[in-house]
């Protein structure tokens, strides 16, 4: 009986930390504190918790681009996915991979699109979605987090996920490996690669690219990925692989925070945001340092079991 006790507290302390104090990155229902952080199963079909940031943004029930969470209120994506306003039909749906399946659907409060974006050279690509209510985080929620380098050689173990764009789209979510590339061998295929675009390669016949979708990877010996990119455009050739365009993420971080700040909806990487009104509820360390506590308590639980 008490080991059965000691059990559900130590669930009890995860689920409540991971939904007070959500930790970018992490994959808590797909992997354990143990292993690297660098594991994707193979298959082509993503599984459940495998990304619990990605999001399918969806119009008149249909979808249209990807998106990734990166607080409980906001959505990076691309900007070529929208007109100069939202749709009046538009809903953002978290937390799963199947889209046949009900899924929790949340409505935009606004658009932001990026003030210079150039639908012509794809020049500043990049979005914002200010959702009306906010995502409570669980292990198929999490937000992303953003790169902290723009060094491509920093990265590893690159992904891309998608339901497609087209008729035959897959209602369960698709994953393919992807391949970071120079700037001098992309300019070799693509002359018209502009600043702030990244290049990466996508293996031959794969699919399941979403545009406005992360391209997320992995950073050493952290569980934690990270969104190096934004799915912007790209090859389309079945005889070699294709090179995709994105937006580097990088290369935006201060254009993030300042549009999220002056909605009075401040983006923090630990995507805690007040629920009522936006303000910050913790400073970045103390919401680590609170985190760490929910780690230790848990830890201590977990000893406490197996010394039983």
């Amino acid at each position: 009986m008490l080991l059965l006790t000691l059990f559900c507290v130590a669930s009890l302390i995860s689920t409540i930390c991971l939904i007070l104090y959500p930790e970018c990155g992490l994959r808590p229902s797909y992997e354990s504190f143990l292993e690297t952080g660098k594991r994707i199963t193979a298959g082509r079909y993503a599984k459940t918790g495998e990304f619990p940031w990605h999001v399918s943004i969806q119009s008149n029930g249909k979808h249209i681009c990807g998106g990734t969470v990166i607080s409980a209120l906001w959505i990076l994506t691309a900007a070529h996915c929208f007109a100069e306003e939202v749709p009046p039909d538009l809903t953002v749906v978290v937390g799963g991979t199947d889209l046949s399946r009900p899924l929790e659907q949340h409505r935009p409060d606004s658009l932001i699109l990026h003030e210079n974006f150039d639908r012509m050279s794809m020049q500043n690509d990049i979005a914002l979605i200010l959702l009306s209510n906010p995502i409570e985080f669980s292990n198929e929620k999490i937000p992303i987090c953003l790169p902290f380098i723009y060094d491509i050689n920093t990265w590893q173990h690159c992904w891309i996920a998608g339901w497609g764009t087209t008729s035959a789209a897959s209602h369960v979510l698709q994953k393919a490996r992807m391949k970071l590339i120079s700037r001098e061998e992309c300019l070799e295929r693509i002359p018209q690669l502009e600043e702030n675009m990244l290049c990466a390669e996508l293996e031959k016949g794969e699919r399941g690219v979403d545009s406005g979708g992360p391209l997320v990877c992995s950073y050493w010996n952290t569980m934690k990925w990270f969104q190096v990119g934004i799915v912007s455009w790209g090859e389309d050739c079945a005889e070699k692989p294709n090179h995709e365009i994105l937006i580097s993420v990088y290369s935006y971080r201060g254009w993030i925070e300042t549009e999220t700040a002056i909605r009075g909806k401040p983006f923090f990487i630990e995507g805690v945001d007040n629920h009522a009104n936006g303000e910050v509820v913790l400073s970045r360390a103390e919401t680590q340092l609170v985190f760490l506590e929910c780690r230790l308590l848990l830890f201590i639980s977990l000893i406490a079991i197996r010394l039983l």
